[in-house]
């Protein structure tokens, strides 16, 4: 690559991002032709704001052509949405060309498995742009299909093969999957091993005997745990190169809150992250110190994991006995990133090892040794095609997460000051104070004061106790009907017949908590009519948001925004 024909690098020369910028030049000059990673991406944009910064970081390789962004599938229900917020995110970023498209619902309970539309999916202004831009819809499986075919094929006369697919999960593995069994489905056809270089997902898996197993603790395996299991069953079977990144490993490369606000002055996209990164965090905050989701999301859990204080510290300590406002303790918040750190895997070996990232002794993945035994071909980190980065707090896998940190960081930001000109006049921002994006803020059936004068009722409590011991009850499940299945496949009467009664005893605790559940609500509509002591204010039915998590919106509009 020329001098005059490289791209741009955002950042004054001389300067540290600066050297950022010509060491990810080195690499991609030194690699030899057919090596750019071809990436297809399948995202639940907007389920969280890690998926966002995952975009904006390829785009900026994608620009600086260390990668070619093949094309994105949206999923999660509701994947229409998704793709549309994500087709305006690609424009802004100065990347019409790359197809986006709309995947599976990407749950097998969507109930279970809810957007949060509380701070997901609220920019107006992207869903306008999309809406007006006319885009013909694609379906995910068309793209995927299409992608693959492409690999290895000649464009053009004398040209070189299409790079094969390097495909990054970083949402539910259903449209993989389904992709998967489709191929396998069909008669006489090998599966198109040689069309991929590599999987990448956001999450985890373990060995089980002699089978790859997901980690069913890791969000993106539970929201379809047969998909989750076919994909590594299919990963082991046709010896599918893949790198699982853990959420310990994104732990451990937190990113610095007080970078993460200087992207909020960067164009349309840094003030929607401004928007949704500040309320997903005050919903960490709230919910701890009002209405543990679960018993040990507590705020211990929430002062070790988002802001990583060391319980031992003396700021946990003084913090744990008594937490100041949302607004003082931003400052202290660390950008836990998972899934642009799988994001950072797809870019290359010799991208990771560059930026020491990834330790050099590490070496690439070969192809399976048949000689080695299943536990050494996934736990051999230097012969095995399956790995895992971030197994443990103490196992990174090779990964120096310092480095990694530095990485995004740099690379995010570069990415949005490289497209901040561009976006403007795409979404048609004229000044910083129209630069807010145009969000339309989540609407709820009760107001505020009368939330806050039921939330302590006995129906009310009732029924959200119901809910979350259900849904314990339906994920305790889930594990007992894996348990059984294991055991099923290593032949084990003993373990069979453990798994089966473990299996009963949850669905008779399930059954009884869906009929108190019921009877809860019921008395709901009941209380409004009787003369009770003290009568419910609010309008409720089964599927008011209130009954099973707090009205944020109102909340944070009060607290953080001074609202009343």
């Amino acid at each position: 690559m020329s001098s005059t024909s490289a791209p741009q690098i955002p950042f004054a020369e001389g300067t540290e991002e600066y050297g950022y910028y010509e060491r990810l030049q080195h690499v991609v000059r030194s690699r030899l032709p057919g090596m750019k990673p071809r990436v297809l991406v399948i995202t639940d944009i907007e389920q969280d704001y890690d998926d966002l910064l995952a975009i904006i970081f390829l785009s900026e390789m994608h620009r600086m052509g260390a990668i070619e962004l093949a094309g994105c599938i949206a999923n999660h229900h509701p994947a229409d949405r998704r793709a549309k917020f994500l087709r305006t995110t690609l424009d802004c970023l100065n990347l019409q060309h790359v197809p986006v498209a709309i995947g599976t619902k990407g749950a097998s309970d969507i109930v279970a498995h809810a957007p949060d539309l509380y701070y997901g999916l609220k920019n107006r202004r992207f869903h306008d742009y999309a809406e007006r831009k006319h885009t013909p819809p694609l379906s995910g499986e068309e793209l995927i299909d299409f992608l693959v075919d492409q690999s290895g094929k000649v464009q053009t006369p004398g040209g070189t093969p299409t790079q094969k697919l390097t495909v990054l999960l970083i949402s539910s593995l259903q449209d993989i999957s389904e992709a998967f069994e489709r191929w396998k489905s069909v008669p006489g056809a090998p599966f198109p091993t040689d069309k991929f270089d590599k999987f990448i997902s956001q999450g985890g898996y373990k060995l089980e005997g002699n089978n790859l197993w997901p980690e069913m603790g890791m969000t993106n395996n539970k929201f379809h745990r047969q998909a989750a299991k076919n994909y590594t069953r299919t990963l082991q079977g046709c010896k599918l190169k893949s790198d699982a990144w853990s959420r310990e490993a994104a732990k451990a490369a937190r990113l610095d809150g007080s970078f993460f606000q200087e992207l909020f002055q960067l164009g349309p996209i840094g003030a929607h992250l401004e928007w949704m990164w500040l309320r997903q965090e005050f919903k960490f905050y709230y919910d701890p110190l009002n209405d543990p989701y679960m018993p040990q999301l507590d705020v211990g859990w929430y002062l070790n994991t988002r802001l990583n204080l060391s319980r031992k510290s003396d700021l946990f300590q003084q913090l744990a006995k008594s937490m100041p406002p949302f607004q003082e303790v931003v400052p202290l918040i660390r950008v836990i990133a998972y899934d642009c750190c799988a994001a950072v895997g797809a870019v290359g070996e010799d991208f990771m090892k560059a930026f020491h990232v990834l330790d050099p002794s590490v070496k690439q993945q070969a192809p399976l040794d048949e000689t080695l035994s299943e536990h050494e071909r996934l736990f051999n980190d230097n012969k095995t095609i399956h790995r895992v980065f971030g197994r443990t707090q103490d196992d990174m896998g090779g990964i120096n997460a310092d480095q990694l940190a530095s990485v995004m960081e740099v690379f995010i930001l570069g990415g949005l000051l490289a497209t901040k000109d561009h976006a403007e006049k795409l979404l048609q921002t004229k000044s910083p104070s129209t630069a807010i994006p145009d969000h339309e803020p989540m609407q709820y059936k009760n107001t505020l004061e009368n939330w806050e004068h039921d939330r302590q009722h006995p129906l009310i409590t009732e029924v959200k106790r119901c809910r979350k011991e259900l849904q314990g009850l339906k994920d305790k499940q889930a594990d007992a009907q894996d348990s059984l299945e294991l055991a099923r496949t290593a032949k084990s009467h003993d373990r069979v017949r453990q798994a089966e009664n473990t299996l009963n005893e949850v669905v008779g605790k399930q059954t009884k908590a869906e009929i108190a559940l019921n009877a809860a609500i019921g008395r709901i509509e009941e209380d409004k009519t009787r003369g009770a002591e003290r009568k419910l204010r609010g309008e409720y039915d089964s599927s008011t948001p209130e009954l099973s998590g707090a009205p944020y919106e109102l909340l944070y509009q009060r607290d953080v925004l001074g609202r009343a």
